[in-house]
């Protein structure tokens, strides 16, 4: 009885473990980089007219997605720090944005094992929930704005390193074929 009481405490502390350290403290893992086109970029590969992709995201988004993507960037401009995690950071971006947690919907309710996302579920503005593959492969969510392989499935993400870490959020390219959740605004009703 006390070694399965010892086993339940164990197991709780490395559920607690993971979540605490999945989205800030563990060291990247460096991706080789594969020569790409000018907008094929990879994870980890600098993000060309990064102006001109957070303009056309913008513009081409949902009236929904145009404020939260315009609520990220201004938090960006400003350099705002969040105590917390990727979590709290975009967290933070929604309610910002006035879509507290009632004024959300869940189009994908999955597992970090899957099912994962179809590319065409994923709209700019959207909170995604993703495996990342450049960062020891822990879990970590952040706000889609655009794909730049969309059959690779890279894509550019507003993402937040959080923790004990005082750096702004910033743009990323990430792979998202590991999507198990997504969380969106509701759609404003006239």
């Amino acid at each position: 009885m006390e070694r399965l009481k010892n086993m339940s405490s164990f197991i709780k502390f490395m559920i607690l473990f993971l979540i605490f350290n999945s989205c800030a403290h563990l060291k990247p893992k460096p991706k080789p980089i594969a020569s790409l086109s000018n907008y094929d970029s990879a994870p980890n590969s600098k993000i060309k007219d990064l102006e001109n992709i957070l303009n056309r995201a913008q513009e081409n988004a949902s009236p929904e997605g145009k404020v939260i993507l315009s609520a990220g960037r201004l938090m960006i401009a400003e350099r705002k720090i969040v105590r917390g995690s990727c979590w709290d950071y975009i967290n933070a971006i929604y309610n910002h944005a006035l879509y507290p947690v009632d004024k959300r919907i869940t189009p994908l309710k999955s597992k970090i094992i899957g099912p994962f996302a179809d590319v065409s579920l994923i709209q700019a503005g959207d909170w995604l929930y993703f495996i990342n593959y450049s960062f020891s492969e822990v879990d970590h969510s952040g706000i889609f704005v655009e794909w730049t392989n969309r059959e690779k499935k890279y894509a550019v993400v507003l993402s937040y390193q959080g923790g004990k870490n005082k750096t702004p959020a910033t743009y990323k390219i990430y792979d998202l074929k590991s999507v198990y959740y997504i969380i969106r605004p509701k759609t404003i009703s006239l």
